[in-house]
């Protein structure tokens, strides 16, 4: 090899070399801050059952100002029909680990979501504490499962008495009654009609209860000694005495009591409803119809009133936005977000909530609210649902007189044991 050809060689390792060496050296020392990754924006799919005017406030309002402060999480809000098809839905896409992340969800149905493991129990949050003192008691306690809680109340709603303005003072009476004692008297004096749309628990059992029945023992897990006590069959047959008397609605059976219309133009007494009756109307009709009736709470009998309803938020277990779902949970029920949802006349599950300001538009919200610290809450059992539609079939048979109050109640109270007997495995 000649000289030259050596040298060249030579002198290109030495380049190699001192190239190498400068690369580690700005390696070590470059003190240029090292590129970050882009922050990756987690996208919430929440399920809801928000009318036109709830969603307009919802979508259009809530969710852009909830972005605005937590920049780092989408929502993806999916409006949704309230029917069966909806909770099949969710229980197959659940199981499937499939949104939505969250879901609006009616009261009655969160303990059997829960039962079946689906719902993520929002407790477990180390600031669920911090929060629950912020709702009204029964909402809180319909999330209540098996020692979890697996929602928050979003918003409540219960039925009160909503009475003929002219019947009741042709009745004699100042105001309306406040107790069950005081209804039955009225009712008793006079003949005039209840109106009662149906028989389910959400339509009758206030009635069953407020005449001195029972469904279950306090703990839930047991109907006989309590849905065929001498009681419960004292209340059954009040109301068949009621519905044979002609003093509950007659269509009630078939489904045409036609109730709204009905108490407005003095064909029913009284009927009760929850603040739909209300809402769904356009302020001038709502002025009407304040002239034509009288809204007053449930006749109050052992300190419960007329059934708890309303919708919870809850998470999906199958999420993998477990903390970001609850940041939108929290955030949904602070003291503003309800304010914006009371506007559209939901009726807030925030007890903090400042209402007398809506009290000219909205001004049915009073009476509603006197009624949600003695609500009755429905049984938290995963088949409340099928405990219903046992409860309404018998009552069926013993109102058209195909069995007896005494029998009727006998054989609703072992199905139901069947059903509870279950629950206690949780």
């Amino acid at each position: 090899m000649g000289i030259v050809r050596r040298t060249m060689i030579l002198m290109f390792m030495i380049g190699v070399v001192m190239i190498t060496g400068c690369g580690n050296h700005s390696i070590i020392e470059n003190n240029q801050p090292a590129l970050e990754s882009t922050p990756v924006r987690e996208e919430i799919v929440v399920w809801h059952t928000y009318s036109e005017k709830e969603t307009q406030v919802f979508e259009n309002i809530l969710i852009p100002l909830f972005e605005e402060e937590y920049p780092l999480i989408k929502i993806i809000p999916v409006r949704q029909s309230y029917n069966a098809q909806l909770k099949s839905a969710i229980i197959s896409r659940a199981s499937a680990n499939k949104p939505p992340d969250i879901i609006r969800m009616d009261v009655v149905w969160v303990p059997s979501f829960a039962k079946l493991d689906l719902l993520y129990p929002v407790s477990e949050f180390e600031d669920f504490d911090h929060i629950k003192h912020q709702f009204y008691e029964e909402p809180l306690q319909s999330n209540f499962y098996n020692g979890n809680y697996y929602g928050v109340p979003l918003n409540t709603n219960t039925k009160v008495s909503i009475y003929n303005r002219e019947l009741l003072e042709a009745s004699g009476y100042d105001q309306p009654p406040e107790t069950m004692d005081e209804f039955k008297n009225l009712i008793k004096k006079d003949q005039y009609v209840i109106g009662v749309s149906g028989l389910t628990t959400w339509e009758t059992l206030h009635y069953f209860t407020g005449f001195g029945g029972s469904v279950t023992d306090p703990a839930n897990t047991r109907a006989t000694g309590y849905l065929d006590s001498k009681k419960s069959v004292d209340a059954v047959n009040q109301l068949l005495t009621l519905y044979q008397s002609g003093k509950l609605s007659p269509g009630l059976l078939e489904g045409n009591a036609n109730t709204w219309q009905g108490v407005i133009d003095g064909n029913y007494f009284v009927i009760d409803e929850g603040p739909w009756f209300y809402s769904v109307n356009h302020p001038e009709d709502i002025e009407l119809i304040n002239e034509l009736t009288v809204a007053h709470p449930f006749p109050i009998s052992d300190g419960t009133r007329a059934p708890l309803g309303g919708e919870n938020l809850v998470i999906s277990k199958a999420t993998k936005h477990k903390e970001s779902a609850w940041e939108f949970l929290k955030w949904m029920t602070k003291v503003e977000q309800q304010t914006y949802l009371a506007q559209t006349g939901l009726i807030p599950a925030n007890r903090l909530v400042e209402l007398s300001g809506f009290f000219d538009a909205f001004p049915y919200y009073q009476t509603y609210l006197d009624s949600l610290d003695d609500v009755l809450l429905r049984p938290t059992v995963s088949q409340w649902l099928n405990i219903d539609a046992i409860y309404e079939e018998y009552l069926t048979l013993i109102l058209t007189e195909k069995i007896s109050v005494e029998e009727g109640l006998q054989r609703a109270a072992i199905e139901i044991d069947q059903i509870l007997e279950d629950e206690k495995g949780r």
